[in-house]
């Protein structure tokens, strides 16, 4: 997607469904009527929808559903983001094939798949992700961040998927500790972090962080389907756009926390609630107390004392009243 494009196309998105002379349109991007034409043109092949009436002039109707790689790309450079994108109908993980294209980046990679046949979450779980239903992605960025730095990308894509829905106009979504979303008490999207290393130096080459979010969804496989949900049809090129960029401005700062740790707090499902977990075999029953600026989950045993976890996963223990 040109610049010209990517400027008659948000500056069609501005009208919010009201039109705009071809004449207003060169003028505010200073171009001539005929560059324009020829960009709605050029729009109208890459799938937008886009209706023109004489002395009116251009009305954006809707967007393209399908995943497209070129206007990602043009929307994230338009955005100041040099990355590049790749789009896929079917994959098997958009994790898994991070990690085989992660070695000897120069600059963050985007990779969506309209399908995942083999959706991976933490400690060896799956992700339902059937076709077209829902937002599958994985950001792969050249890094040399120690592992425990790494390990705050979670938390940072938490945040960055919650501002870029809520930008785009969806729900506001909660966060359950390390990785999922949630809307009410339904799970909505499930993060991913791993790491590539080098043999030699055993130091991180590359993140790898993926998420996949639930939009349309509405049939689930029989052992999810009362825990989880969808958020509601959203763009997803846009979303797509949103969600790296926020991770991207957050992944700069790292391991400084202070520009979204707030905003994970804020959003958490499980401070101040019963939680129960596993460790080192055996099963505890506490409150969550704080999260820390690396991220871990302080938590309060049932004698009184308390205890800090890094990773690993947690249940809300309802509350009956």
């Amino acid at each position: 997607m040109t610049p010209l494009q990517i400027s008659v196309l948000k500056a069609l998105e501005n009208r919010n469904g009201s039109y705009i002379s071809g004449e207003q349109l060169a003028g505010e991007l200073e171009v001539s009527r005929t560059a324009v034409m020829k960009a709605v043109h050029s729009l109208r092949n890459q799938g937008y929808c886009i209706s023109s009436v004489r002395r009116l002039g251009y009305k954006l109707d809707r967007t393209p559903d399908q995943l497209n790689a070129e206007t990602i790309r043009g929307l994230l450079m338009h955005s100041g983001f040099n990355v590049d994108v790749q789009a896929y109908k079917t994959i098997d993980s958009t994790n898994n094939e991070g990690k085989r294209l992660a070695h000897n980046l120069k600059k963050p990679l985007l990779l969506l798949a309209e399908e995942q046949t083999m959706g991976r979450g933490r400690q060896g779980h799956s992700f339902y992700s059937p076709a077209s239903t829902g937002l599958y992605m994985t950001i792969v960025v050249p890094s040399s961040l120690p592992l425990e730095t790494i390990a705050l990308c979670t938390q940072a894509m938490a945040v960055a998927a919650y501002r870029a829905v809520t930008a785009s106009g969806g729900p506001e979504l909660s966060i359950k500790w390390v990785n999922d979303l949630y809307l009410g008490e339904k799970k909505t999207a499930g993060i991913l972090t791993e790491a590539v290393t080098d043999l030699e130096t055993m130091r991180a080459t590359a993140v790898v962080c993926g998420i996949g979010l639930n939009l349309t969804t509405l049939q689930f496989p029989d052992d999810i389907m009362n825990k989880a949900g969808s958020i509601g049809a959203l763009d997803r090129n846009s979303l797509a756009v949103g969600i790296t960029t926020h991770f991207l401005a957050l992944f700069k700062e790292l391991p400084d926390t202070s520009g979204w740790l707030k905003t994970y707090k804020e959003r958490s499902l499980v401070l101040h609630k019963k939680l129960s977990f596993s460790m080192n075999g055996n099963e505890y029953q506490a409150v969550g107390k704080e999260i820390d600026d690396q991220g871990r989950l302080i938590v309060e045993l049932e004698d009184g004392s308390e205890t800090t976890l890094s990773s690993g996963e947690i249940s809300i223990i309802p509350s009956f009243s």
